[in-house]
């Protein structure tokens, strides 16, 4: 579970950065790898465009992984570092609990039922509800 005490609008964005660091569980290049894989072309031909804009939350999870923390700010210059990594928080914390709640569906990706939806939609934004299986 990621924690949300305190909130995360209460945080500095050095906090912040430190509640993402410890969130996030797919490093740079897996993302990367993901982002070029089956399963997210495959996710992308059945998302709603409203929901997730093209790979815009790959894109942002890699831009935050790789902002060091003394680069973090709350500032709107065209990539708000506080207000990404809060939208990434809050989807990841009504993903993972849907997760854990419900599990992960039976909405698979591709032909092998390998990978479910809920689940390529967790990784997109940078967490991978089963850190077992080998997906790359």
């Amino acid at each position: 579970m990621i924690p949300n005490d305190p909130p995360d609008d209460e945080l500095t964005p050095r906090q912040l950065y430190d509640r993402f660091e410890d969130a996030v569980n797919i490093d740079v290049d897996e993302l990367r790898a993901f982002k070029a894989s089956e399963y997210n072309e495959a996710y992308n031909a059945m998302k709603s465009e409203d929901a997730q804009p093209g790979d815009e939350p790959l894109d942002d999870v890699i831009r935050l992984s790789k902002t060091p923390a003394s680069m973090w700010r709350d500032v709107d210059d065209g990539f708000n570092e506080v207000e990404e990594a809060r939208e990434l928080l809050d989807f990841q914390r009504r993903t993972q609990a849907q997760i854990r709640s419900q599990g992960l569906g039976e909405n698979y990706l591709t032909k092998a039922r390998n990978m479910q939806k809920r689940e390529a939609a967790s990784i997109r934004w940078g967490i991978d509800p089963d850190e077992e299986r080998e997906w790359l």
